[in-house]
């Protein structure tokens, strides 16, 4: 088959236009020439999908309260480079980054980092009991602190 300039040089337009549009209703926003409502509608699709696939390659975001929404915002700020584990990746780092969070999802990212390597130990409050993360290597151990009952706070001084 004898290469067809015109055709490759309409192929990569086609290409950078398909790419543009894409580009385009991931960040939320309307392609030039597209119908609104439409494009709203497919947006909502699309980063839903990004959503699945991130929670697919990672499924401790199932964890964070109101993960999805959250990634929701992520999603239509940062547009996609790499694959879903990169995702992740990013929206972990992206999140860290918020000023608005609260305890709960601070802890969440504390536990994040100790299970990505980023650091060895973490305390964060689980189900109202803090509990000391230990990560060396690939083991990772979830410490309890327990409270003294009433009656051995007495011999404590």
């Amino acid at each position: 088959m004898t290469s067809n300039p015109a055709r490759d040089d309409a192929r990569a337009a086609l290409a950078a236009r398909q790419h543009a549009v894409v580009t385009e209703l991931l960040a939320g926003r309307v392609p030039a020439g597209f119908d609104p409502v439409g494009s709203a509608l497919t947006s909502d699709i699309l980063i839903g999908k990004r959503a699945s696939a991130a929670l697919r390659a990672g499924p401790q975001l199932r964890t964070l309260p109101q993960w999805r929404r959250r990634f929701v915002e992520y999603g239509r700020q940062v547009a996609v480079s790499g694959c879903a584990h990169d995702d992740v990746a990013a929206f972990t780092r992206w999140l860290g980054t918020r000023s608005d969070l609260d305890g709960v999802t601070r802890d969440w990212l504390r536990v994040e980092r100790v299970y990505a390597g980023a650091r060895r130990t973490a305390w964060v409050r689980y189900r109202g009991r803090r509990v000391l993360i230990i990560g060396i290597g690939s083991n990772t151990w979830h410490l309890a602190v327990s409270r003294p009952r009433e009656n051995e706070k007495e011999g404590l001084s």
